[in-house]
């Protein structure tokens, strides 16, 4: 007699195991990559063009994020102290608060950022904005050249804090 079903939970573990190992899953795995230069969205949302428009001729990091996901939590504080530690080389960071409430958010920041420190949020409840920018594994970073062509991406939590990632901005500015 044949016994059925045994298989598949046979190779399951190992499998899950396996797939946990993949880069993808790694939290320390999250860089920034380069992507050949693009145009941002076009129509994706007005609120976004507006801001961009605000800093033109500068680079920007747009950080897509929400209160409910952890590695967002994480990395949180190093993206605030990136923001200070870049504003006076010309670096803006932009936040989108991905479909979540304006309260949630506040609480959220207040509990995540360091004293005294803050960022931009633009809120993003429909996800009309993640969604035109390919922002669907949160946390999404784009980072914006001088021209605002993308050309940095990241997904999951970033390291602020790495050198390697003080080296990429520095190449990017100057």
């Amino acid at each position: 007699m044949r016994r059925r079903g045994l298989f598949l939970p046979a190779i399951a573990a190992p499998l899950v195991w396996l797939l946990l190992q993949s880069p993808a899953f790694a939290a320390d795995s999250a860089v920034l990559k380069p992507v050949a230069p693009r145009s941002v969205p076009a129509g994706a949302d007005r609120r976004l063009a507006q801001l961009l428009a605000q800093h033109r001729g500068k680079p920007v990091l747009i950080n897509f994020w929400a209160t409910w996901c952890e590695p967002c939590r994480e990395e949180m504080p190093a993206l605030a102290s990136l923001a200070t530690r870049w504003q006076a080389q010309g670096l803006t960071v932009l936040t989108v608060a991905v479909a979540d409430n304006a309260k949630r958010v506040e609480e959220f920041l207040w509990e995540t950022l360091p004293e005294k420190q803050t960022l931009p949020v633009l809120h993003d409840r429909e996800q009309t904005i993640s969604r035109a920018w390919d922002a669907r594994v949160l946390p999404t970073t784009v980072v914006l050249d001088r021209r605002h062509r993308v050309v940095l991406r990241g997904q999951g939590a970033i390291d602020w804090d790495a050198p390697a990632i003080d080296k990429q901005l520095t190449r990017l500015i100057h």
